[in-house]
């Protein structure tokens, strides 16, 4: 029997980034590599001790004699030559990948967010960001194609390495990637949805289940900020009684530039770990998505499992994974988004969505764990089936 290829598996890219200490691309990375670990493959692990690393992954490693590389004091190439590495996977794409050689590359391409999501102009400014992400901001409002094609071309350069395999984890990422880059069609790519993220199930509630739940306020694409002020203006009216919202992202209403009349009824959570995130998706009354872009798109799901109705925005893959288990509404509208909240208060249709939500939710579970299988047998250049 052949012997199996060695992978260097980049654990880097599942470490904080953009100010962001746990994003959607890093819990994938995580539990791809948790499922190569359980398959007992051939893996080197590479991370980066200047940065915070989920303390479960060194610990898998650890447990299951996994060799961990610092990359801070070599290199991803140096790791590569000096231990003969045949294939270096990263969970995201990174700007290295474009430099690195003499082995075979694989990553997963969540998004082009960065070419098809252009700023919203109207809702950015009231996000009170750091200074850089500001003058970032700045710069693609004074010359909006110049930032887009830097961004193509930055791309384009990556998906045109000649030594490079890929997979998308949606079939909107797929039509993206074959839209903006057409001589991808003919490369066959594979799409694999992301793999379920979900805990252990919550069995017991620690809140009363009156609250409608948003998350990554932090992040202006997420679009948090129009759906606080369809609710604010819902309170205002009086008509959301007996309801309140929780907010995980943000420490305060403060984050933004909008003055919130019925800050009572608001709860800033700011960064909240896995563990709390999860107990409040089974506690919440309603979820609320009104992201501008997704790969994949988590959150809905992780309500739905509970059976949590969601409200959500249709754009990118979120209609894809959710199906007709949401309702969907105008990102940009706070009347849709205030029309929407007000049929949930119908109860028949509320449990109708209730239904609904898990009858999907274990529907795109079961595609979940059939992809991960065959994604760790595309890593490895294995049969998909």
């Amino acid at each position: 029997m052949d012997k199996e290829k060695s992978v260097l598996y980049n654990l880097a890219a599942t470490q904080p980034m953009s100010g962001t200490m746990r994003h959607g691309g890093g819990i994938y990375g995580e539990i791809v590599l948790r499922k190569i670990i359980e398959l007992r493959r051939n893996v080197t692990v590479a991370y980066d001790s200047r940065c915070w690393l989920n303390p479960e992954m060194i610990a898998l490693c650890e447990n299951n004699s996994v060799e961990l590389v610092d990359i801070s004091q070599c290199g991803f190439q140096s790791v590569i030559d000096s231990r003969r590495i045949d294939i270096f996977y990263s969970p995201q794409p990174l700007d290295e990948l474009y430099r690195l050689e003499n082995c075979e590359l694989v990553v997963t391409i969540h998004d082009l967010r960065s070419i098809e999501l252009t700023l919203d102009r109207k809702m950015f400014w009231r996000y009170k960001m750091q200074l850089s992400m500001q003058l970032k901001n700045l710069l693609e409002i004074l010359s909006p194609s110049f930032i887009r094609r830097h961004r193509y071309r930055k791309n384009e350069n990556f998906i045109r390495k000649p030594n490079l395999r890929f997979a998308v984890v949606s079939n909107h990422s797929l039509g993206s990637v074959n839209l903006f880059f057409p001589e991808s069609v003919e490369k066959d790519i594979p799409v694999f949805y992301s793999p379920s993220t979900s805990l252990d199930l919550v069995d017991s509630r620690k809140e009363a289940p009156d609250f409608y739940l948003l998350v990554s306020a932090n992040r202006w694409e997420k679009n948090c900020l129009r759906a606080i002020m369809a609710l604010d203006q819902l309170f205002s009216e009086g008509r959301l009684p007996g309801k309140r919202v929780v907010i995980t992202g943000v420490k305060s209403a403060d984050y933004f530039r909008y003055k919130i009349k019925n800050a009572g009824f608001f709860d800033f959570r700011g960064y909240v770990s896995d563990e709390e995130l999860n107990q409040l998706y089974h506690d919440a009354y309603c979820f609320i998505y009104p992201s501008l872009n997704e790969g994949f798109g988590y959150p809905p799901l992780e309500a739905m499992r509970y059976g949590v109705p969601v409200l959500a925005s249709p754009f990118s893959s979120i209609s894809e994974v959710c199906g007709d288990a949401v309702l969907y509404f105008n990102p940009f509208s706070l009347d849709e988004i205030k029309i929407r909240i007000i049929q949930l208060e119908n109860k028949v249709l509320y449990e109708r969505q209730r239904a609904k939500s898990l009858e999907r939710y274990d529907f795109i579970t079961a595609c979940q764990k059939e992809d991960l299988e065959k994604f760790v047998r595309f890593i490895y250049n294995g049969p998909l089936i």
